[in-house]
């Protein structure tokens, strides 16, 4: 039996010489014919650093420092290549796989690659190639870089493509492709957690994709994509053959507004529901600048919209539903046909910001808005009621938002019925002006009308006019940032004739007014009085004063009164 044991351990050494001398053998001398082949088969230079063989695990060939193409080419640290046994035992030359590692493809390589398997001219049949495997490579397309890429593709025995399966990022984004009769090929895309590499900012929860590539495009049958509460789906086409154009059609987008707020970069306290439907088209040269060029148009709804337009607001302005036809330009995004529920009403209109000033234009309209659900947003010490209905253009600065209403320019009317007045009884105030009329009654009206206007110096209401069943005042009033009030009224009281009329003159602030008769109208008062006797006397005096002052000096309207401060009213 010894003799037996040394003949197998010489014959196993000898067999491991010659595995060792194979394996060590030189065979750059075969690389220029190798490079020829390849180059031949593949359209393209081949280059190929070194050669060897190895016989572990199993015989194979590794190639070195390859290279396909020119500089924006294909190249890879190692490709081993291994023949197919099975058919290598029936007498055929067949490489079973091909293992390509660590390595760079650029997109315009691919693409060649991708066209020549299209084509199937038969160029590639005589490399009868079972499978081809990557791992560590990376796609580079203009301003964006894939990385890492890993997958495999399997072929017929005739050499044609017969399934591809792609993944990068340890598989958390997956693509197979199925090769069709009229020579495109079917996809689908499955992604988590995952996000491009031009748009970090917008991970993707999940993405599906079913579709269909050709040379030129590819036409996405339909797609669903969700990132942070975000959800989009619908169908489109990429058309790559001269740059790049996305054409997409939403069937369904749901956005948190808070969401995409935060996209845009902008400071704004805004949340709600935002949901849409339409097309979406963009254009660029290379894929980073895609997103510079979207342009949508499509039917947009929004609910629970909720709006801090001012930190010292005591609630955000809440807006129930927006309703608006809305065409998004890179340098332009209007709402057409706006319909807006909110606080009772209704606001109709239109609007357009412009990205390149970030300005907010609008042309609306409103009625039926409870006034004291919308006041009451803003301030619990402000009591005023009543349905209104208004008309305004206005311009805001979206990136000024904080200094609301310093960022608002806003000319309009307004028509407000059957409301109340607080703090301030004017009846009381005209029918005792002896006295100033602060923090205490209140103003029934039936029509309350006027013209607003909205600046960096405050709020400014200009003739407006005061109806009720005892009363009618006419006048001007301005609030200032700081809410200070000042402004007069031409009050009179219904069934003493015109003598009652009394010039009135408002102070104070919004959280406690004051009105009372200016000075004029309080000394022609005095004298009335003192002449006539109270009552008849005092509103003939007051009335006397008030056109006196009007007369030689005093505050005229016919610029508004705009620029004027009021007197504060004498204290008795």
């Amino acid at each position: 039996m010894k003799w037996l044991k040394r003949s197998l351990l010489g014959l196993s050494a000898l067999l491991a010489l010659g595995l060792a001398a194979a394996y060590l053998a030189p065979l750059d001398s075969y690389v220029p014919e190798l490079e020829r082949m390849l180059g031949g088969q593949l359209h393209e230079p081949v280059r190929i650093g070194h050669l060897r063989f190895s016989a572990l695990p199993l015989p194979h060939l590794e190639l070195h420092d390859v290279r396909l193409g020119g500089d924006e080419g294909i190249s890879a640290r190692t490709v081993d290549v291994a023949p197919d046994l099975q058919r290598l035992l029936a007498g055929e030359v067949a490489v079973g796989r091909i293992v390509v590692k660590d390595g760079s493809a650029h997109l315009t390589e691919v693409r060649k690659l991708v066209g020549l398997l299209v084509e199937d001219s038969g160029e590639l049949q005589g490399m009868a190639v079972r499978e081809l495997q990557f791992s560590g490579m990376s796609l580079v397309a203009p301003g964006m870089t894939l990385a890492p890429i890993e997958g495999r593709l399997e072929f017929t025995h005739a050499g044609q493509l017969k399934v591809a399966w792609f993944a990068m990022n340890q598989q958390t984004a997956s693509l197979t492709v199925l090769p069709q009769p009229d020579r495109s090929f079917a996809l689908v895309v499955q992604a988590k957690g995952w996000s491009l590499p031009a748009l970090p900012q917008l991970p993707l929860d999940e993405l599906s994709l079913v579709g269909v590539l050709g040379a030129r495009e590819l036409a996405v049958q339909s797609f669903s994509a969700a990132s942070r509460g975000m959800r989009v789906a619908g169908s489109g086409k990429l058309d790559f053959s001269d740059g790049w154009r996305v054409q997409a059609t939403l069937n369904r987008m749901e956005v948190p507004l808070e969401q995409l707020m935060s996209l845009t970069g902008r400071q704004v306290d805004l949340s709600g529901a935002l949901s849409a439907q339409g097309t979406l088209e963009t254009e660029a040269g290379s894929p980073e600048l895609l997103k510079d060029n979207f342009r949508f148009a499509g039917d947009v709804q929004a609910r629970r919209v909720r709006a801090r337009i001012d930190a010292d607001f005591r609630y955000p302005l809440v807006i129930d539903e927006i309703r608006a036809r809305v065409t998004v330009q890179p340098q332009r995004l209007e709402l057409k046909g706006l319909n807006a529920k909110l606080y009772g009403g209704r606001l109709t209109g239109a609007v357009n910001v412009g990205r390149k000033d970030a300005t907010l234009r609008g042309d609306i309209a409103a009625s039926g808005i409870a006034m004291q659900r919308l006041v009451g947003a803003f301030s619990d010490k402000v009591s005023f009621s009543g349905n209104m209905e208004s008309t305004a253009k206005f311009t805001m600065r979206l990136d000024d938002f904080g200094r609301f209403p310093a960022n608002l320019q806003l000319n309009g009317s307004f028509h407000v019925r059957d409301g109340v007045l607080g703090k301030v009884d004017l009846a009381q105030a005209a029918g005792s002006p002896g006295k100033v009329a602060a923090d205490g009654g209140s103003t029934r009206f039936d029509d309350l009308t006027g013209l607003l206007s909205v600046d960096t110096a405050g709020y400014h209401f200009r003739k407006i006019k005061i109806v009720s069943g005892v009363l009618h005042a006419k006048g001007s009033m301005d609030i200032s940032p700081a809410s200070r009030l000042g402004g007069t009224l031409d009050v009179d009281i219904k069934g003493t004739g015109w003598l009652a009329s009394m010039p009135m003159v408002i102070s104070g602030t919004l959280d406690e007014p004051v009105i009372g008769l200016n000075k004029s109208a309080m000394a022609g008062a005095a004298v009335g009085t003192a002449i006539l006797g109270p009552g008849l006397g005092t509103a003939v005096g007051a009335k006397v004063g008030g056109f006196l002052n009007k007369l030689f000096g005093g505050g005229s309207d016919k610029t508004g009164g705009k620029d004027a401060v009021p007197a504060q009213p004498a204290k008795q």
